[in-house]
């Protein structure tokens, strides 16, 4: 199992609008991957393999503290986006310079961001769970205007 790679695929998004779509594992290239381009981005994801089944724990995404970066966090964080995380596996005996067709999916995360904190080299952006704890509602959402639409006064 010494030829196992395992790339990771990260998107922002809110409703039908991708606003970006990061990978991980091809340093400084844009790849097409599933009919679609994913630019890298240096990121590291905590959470997404190790954890305890019940818990409600969520998912971290370690991330550089660029510009684009905070913007986007920023936004995120104000119009309740959701991120989805997959995490693939493949052999790189077989090709190593762009994404295989037949890559294993091993692990896939949907949640929104809640919140981050960091350091002037470093944000840490934190997911929420991707299933309500007491219901059926997934991912957990707090109401905003963005979500429901301005309230009608008189």
């Amino acid at each position: 199992m010494a030829n196992r790679g395992q790339a990771q695929y990260l998107r922002f998004y809110s409703g039908a609008t991708t606003y970006y779509r990061w990978q991980n594992y091809y340093i400084g290239q844009t790849v097409t991957f599933d009919s679609v381009s994913w630019t890298y981005q240096p990121f590291v994801a905590n959470g997404m393999i190790g954890g305890t089944p019940g818990t409600d724990a969520g998912v971290s995404i370690d991330l550089p503290a660029t510009a684009l970066v905070a913007d986007l966090v920023d936004d995120a964080i104000n119009n309740n986006y959701l991120c989805e995380l997959k995490l693939y596996e493949f052999d790189t005996r077989l090709s190593n310079a762009v994404p295989q067709a037949a890559q294993l999916l091993i692990g896939t995360y949907v949640g929104e961001v809640i919140g981050a904190r960091g350091s002037f080299s470093l944000l840490n952006v934190s997911l929420g769970s991707s299933l309500a704890p007491t219901g059926a509602q997934a991912p957990p959402r707090k109401f905003n205007s963005i979500l429901i639409g301005a309230p009608l006064r008189l």
